[in-house]
């Protein structure tokens, strides 16, 4: 009898820490866990259980810890944008963020780095633009498929800030048992049962049979990334081009790395989708074609690589995709054609196997940021920005029309003579606003989009801009017809990144600039607006003393985190327990 209750003591017990342990996975709906927050590069985290406007218009925001990363970048190689984790140890969320050949995991909450681990290269790295170091963000596997404008299911937001509970637990859906990694509704589901294989689209069966893991390399975990597994690991490239699966709990490789990308070229983030991850190459750096690459994940050993070349011009930004998860996005920019090859031009693929599936192009559409996609109401539409100041928009259904030339909307010109885009990628929210006749729901919706100079036709909300601005474009339509208007601006930036947008409260960065030769050195500066009228919410004022890295900004779990190119991260956000 003794020993039959001390059984049954221990089941109970790992069950209790399994559950637990289940339950930390995710800090709501707010991870932040690939560049630009998900598969359609929108920058947008749709609820927080901390963070609103309301929130946001009282105090209690503020700079909560800094960590100083121990190892800087090369050139212009500096910190990445981070990615977040939670569940990874109980009760610990943590960022994942790249430096010169070097990966870290930083405790959300304190700042403290878990664990580093440095990458050895074979390859010596070049200099400048090309190479030298991680020149990618880490990232971990995402759905293909856009999450809706709310989701119905999730936690309402509780708006107060202060000491609120950030971590909850999940149910998984009838019949589905506890899901192995927090996922809102249209994400798809968990990987499917053993037998099938996601592939980008929604996770879930209907794949190939998935195929057998290779064996585990002596030392480091069980490389089993099914389940659970999937929730566990990092995907990052060194910078001798290979692809390394991390083990998030050690930093360890669970897979023998992979060739993926050619050494020390210059490639953007990346994006993993179900079992395969891409990644584009541009600038001809270490003589690499501009191209797109995919990986197929689920291979045990010899990881198959495809490509698409554009035989043009440099991929801009990072590939994105469509709503439905079905096609893989790329813009190109200027570029000597060779047979069919593209410039000036938004491509897309299809996601296995990257083979064109369609194409717009127009000779004046120089594009200077990837794709940004959303759903506007029946319509997929895809929105990037020209070198000229325009923003055009597409229809995923047909990106040109049968000439490949025409687009549904070319904005007006949104900066004064001497501006530029200040980022790679615009931003994009929405929210619902009420019902068509038919039921339908209407949301509005924005449009993002950051500027070095003044905008067009002296637009000032928050006072006079003469460095740069984000600019708000509310996207509108009539009898089918769609617009972009200006709706607000911010405040004066200098070299704005990529607004973060979580629950309705528009972050966006002054990166600062470095000193120069008749020119001051300036920090940076996070600033927080209402995202649907402009107003000015918080900004963290001189809590930063040196510029931000480019592009070294992300979100999640209730936080902001800017990278500074001193090497030091700074965390913003509401005083937590652990804290």
């Amino acid at each position: 009898m003794k020993r039959t209750h001390r059984i049954a003591t221990l089941l109970a017990a790992v069950l209790f820490i399994g559950v637990v342990a289940i339950a930390q996975v995710g800090r709501g709906w707010s991870d932040w866990p690939t560049p630009y927050a998900d598969a359609q590069r929108t920058s947008w985290l749709r609820t927080d259980p901390k963070i609103s406007v309301e929130s946001l218009s009282k105090s209690g925001f503020n700079l909560q810890w800094t960590s100083k990363l121990d190892e800087l970048g090369r050139g212009s190689q500096h910190l990445t944008p981070g990615v977040t984790a939670s569940g990874v140890t109980l009760f610990v969320p943590v960022s994942l963020v790249a430096g010169a050949n070097k990966l870290y995991m930083v405790d959300n909450d304190t700042g403290h780095i878990v664990w580093s681990r440095a990458f050895e290269v074979t390859t010596p790295p070049t200099t400048g633009s090309c190479g030298g170091g991680i020149s990618s963000a880490p990232t971990r596997i995402v759905s293909g498929v856009a999450e809706p404008t709310s989701p119905p299911s999730a936690p309402a937001p509780q708006g107060g800030g202060g000491n609120q509970q950030g971590y909850r637990s999940y149910v998984g859906e009838p019949g589905e048992g506890i899901p192995v990694e927090p996922r809102a509704p249209g994400r798809g589901g968990p990987p499917g049962p053993p037998g099938t294989a996601a592939r980008p689209g929604g996770a879930g069966p209907g794949g190939p049979p998935a195929r057998a893991q290779g064996p585990p390399i002596p030392g480091a975990p069980n490389a089993n990334l099914g389940g659970l597994g999937r929730a566990m690991v990092g995907y990052t490239i060194a910078g001798d081009g290979q692809l390394h699966v991390v083990g998030l709990q050690s930093g360890k490789d669970l897979q023998k790395p992979a060739p993926f990308l050619p050494a020390n070229s210059r490639w953007s983030n990346p994006l993993a989708v179900g079992t395969m991850m891409y990644a584009t190459t541009s600038g001809s750096c270490a003589g690499a074609p501009n191209a797109v690459y995919a990986i197929d994940l689920d291979a045990p050993v010899d990881k198959p690589v495809v490509s698409y070349q554009t035989s043009g011009g440099n991929i801009v930004g990072s590939v994105a995709f469509s709503s439905d998860g079905k096609t893989l996005l790329a813009a190109i920019g200027p570029g000597n054609v060779k047979g069919d090859g593209k410039a000036n031009a938004i491509v897309a693929l299809d996601p296995i196997t990257l083979r064109v599936k369609d194409w717009f192009t127009q000779p004046t559409a120089e594009f200077v940021t990837g794709p940004t996609v959303f759903r506007h109401g029946t319509r997929d539409i895809v929105a990037a920005a020209t070198k000229d100041g325009r923003v055009i928009l597409l229809d995923t259904a047909s990106l040109g029309g049968t000439k490949h030339d025409t687009p549904l909307l070319t904005s007006p010109v949104l900066f004064e003579s001497g501006g530029s885009i200040a980022a790679e990628a615009l931003a994009t929210w929405a929210r619902p606003v009420g019902a068509t006749a038919s039921g339908a729901r209407t949301d509005a919706r924005w449009l993002l989009f950051p500027i070095s100079g003044r905008p067009s036709g002296g637009r000032s909300t928050n006072g006079a801009i003469r460095n740069g601005a984000v600019v708000a474009l509310r996207v509108a339509e009539t009898n089918g017809r769609l617009s972009l208007e200006p709706e607000w601006t911010s405040n004066d930036l200098i070299a704005p990144a990529t607004p973060i947008i979580v629950n309705g409260v528009v972050f966006a960065l002054s990166t600062g600039q470095a000193p120069a030769v008749g020119r001051n050195a300036s920090a940076a500066v996070l600033h927080a607006y209402d995202g649907a009228s402009g107003k000015a919410l918080w900004n963290s004022a001189s809590s930063m003393t040196a510029p931000a890295t480019s592009g070294s900004y992300w979100s999640g779990l209730s936080q902001l985190y800017v990278g500074t190119d001193d090497g030091t991260v700074h965390s913003f956000g509401f005083l937590d327990e652990r804290r």
